[in-house]
């Protein structure tokens, strides 16, 4: 993992994989972490929010852009690009709690239930990053059980060697009665919207495209929103 200075911020990589993208002030990276903000900021049902896997926080920057000023529980078990973001973001970032530990320990220790948890969990392999296995058999139906009602889990799906496309996303979205994902042009993650209780895909995907153009970001262009089929 290195740290690498940008024009707008800096960032953290590994195997050649943009880790997070931290911005010194509120704006769109131009990333993936613009896709998953505008998933929270545009369809999370109250005001409540966990991240599960923090990095160096390269989703606050467009949230924070999109007016999603509620504070923010999150976990990750290296605080080392914690330090980064508090460094570039501190003056404007808000309340962001940010607590070492391994997400399911941190999150079944949780009094608070969310209206949103966003996962984007990520483990290194020889062969590039994947999902570590607490994402397959624990965290599914744990998020299920700390998300109010209407509550939504927001997954960053990252490819897991043996795991099909069409195996992993209804594995994952098992303990839910609806799930959508978001296809995106650019990258190779699929993003799962998971809950009880979710809006039609066409319109979560013209809610997400709108908060994407609202902040400028390149990534307004070549997503949709679908129903998983399981």
């Amino acid at each position: 993992m290195r740290f690498v200075k940008t024009r707008r911020g800096a960032r953290i990589e590994q195997d050649g994989l943009i880790l997070s993208e931290v911005l010194s002030r509120p704006g769109a990276t131009h990333t993936l972490f613009d896709v998953l903000a505008a998933c929270v900021s545009a369809l999370a049902p109250g005001s409540r929010a966990a991240i599960l896997g923090f990095a160096a926080g390269g989703v606050i920057a467009p949230m924070r852009a999109l007016g999603y000023g509620h504070p923010i529980d999150a976990v990750d078990l290296d605080l080392e690009g914690e330090t980064l973001f508090r460094d570039l973001s501190r003056p404007w970032c808000g309340s962001v709690h940010v607590e070492r530990g391994e997400a399911s320990a941190w999150l079944r220790a949780r009094r608070t239930k969310y209206d949103v948890i966003l996962e984007d969990l990520s483990a290194p392999t020889p062969r590039g990053v994947t999902k570590p296995g607490v994402s397959l058999d624990v965290l599914p139906e744990l998020m299920k059980r700390r998300l109010r009602p209407r509550g939504l889990a927001i997954v960053n799906v990252l490819p897991v060697p043996g795991w099909p496309w069409t195996a992993l996303l209804p594995h994952l979205a098992a303990p839910f009665a609806s799930a959508q994902v978001v296809l995106l042009e650019e990258w190779e993650n699929r993003v799962l919207l998971l809950g009880d209780a979710l809006d039609p895909a066409r319109e979560n995907s013209k809610r997400v495209r709108h908060a994407l153009a609202m902040i400028g970001s390149r990534e307004a262009t070549g997503l949709s929103v679908r129903t998983l089929k399981r």
